[in-house]
């Protein structure tokens, strides 16, 4: 299909995860607040989109490659 829409989705994607890990551990650090529901939420969003979008490049990435 479009390789460069796979590759934009995937540097999207990691990006995502990256923000989401760095956002946790940074607000974590600062407010000394490691179990907090309200950070938890925002997190999981960010992680979970990030993981999926390299998991459906990387799926879709091997399709094209065996067909």
């Amino acid at each position: 299909m479009l390789a460069w829409m796979v590759n934009w989705v995937r540097g999207i994607s990691a990006a995502l995860l990256f923000i989401g890990l760095a956002f946790y551990l940074s607000w974590s650090i600062l407010y000394d607040t490691w179990f907090d529901i309200g950070l938890y939420s925002f997190t999981i969003v960010l992680v979970v989109f990030g993981i999926l979008g390299i998991m459906l490049t990387t799926i879709k990435d091997e399709n094209e490659t065996t067909a």
